[in-house]
């Protein structure tokens, strides 16, 4: 479906070290062409399908899953310093 950075790892890896929550949601933000939203859920919904990749067990719901086809989940700075996942 989809890949995960190097760099993604870690900062994946680092939000699990800080939470007991099992799932990372993904989802796209709309009001920002192809910026995504990540974050840690405790359950998955009805309306989600699950990916287990690289030792992480992801969430999406299955109107975004278009989105994440061939494509990676990177972990890059952005200009003002602020750190984000983004799906390229």
């Amino acid at each position: 479906m989809f890949q995960v950075s190097d760099a993604a790892k870690v900062a994946l890896q680092d939000r699990l070290n800080e939470t007991t929550k099992p799932y990372f949601r993904m989802q796209m933000r709309h009001s920002c062409f192809m910026k995504l939203k990540l974050t840690t859920e405790e359950v998955k919904n009805e309306n989600d399908i699950v990916v287990e990749l690289n030792g992480y067990t992801f969430i999406i719901n299955k109107d975004h899953v278009h989105y994440f086809q061939n494509k990676k989940l990177d972990f890059i700075p952005d200009q003002h310093g602020f750190k984000q996942f983004e799906i390229v």
